[in-house]
């Protein structure tokens, strides 16, 4: 199965909004019973704050490369492109891991 980049930035903006608002279901549920009686306090693990970092991350990046695709033209048109078996490969196992993950 051939997944492309952009696909998998989709899938983690859902997965990770669907996590987010869960997360946020339960906080809010587990906190009006304490609000009433101590002020507001939130308490994130690192583990969620790099997350939300990484997901922000993602959802600022540019859906093209443009930079990547210009130079790809460029070697295209003038018969220079080559990609290495090695290339193939990573990209063979990043998106089976991908998909394993996900």
């Amino acid at each position: 199965m051939i997944i492309s980049s952009q696909q998998i930035q989709m899938v983690l903006r859902l997965y990770g909004g669907q996590k987010l608002q869960a997360a946020g279901e339960k906080k809010t549920g587990e906190t009006d019973q304490t609000d009433r009686t101590q002020g507001d306090r939130a308490d994130f693990s690192a583990e969620a704050v790099d997350h939300k970092k990484l997901r922000e991350i993602v959802l600022n990046a540019p859906e093209v490369r443009d930079e990547l695709v210009q130079k790809i033209k460029t070697a295209l048109e003038k018969g220079e492109y080559q990609v290495s078996a090695e290339d193939v490969a990573d990209k063979i196992l990043g998106r089976l891991l991908m998909d394993r993950l996900l």
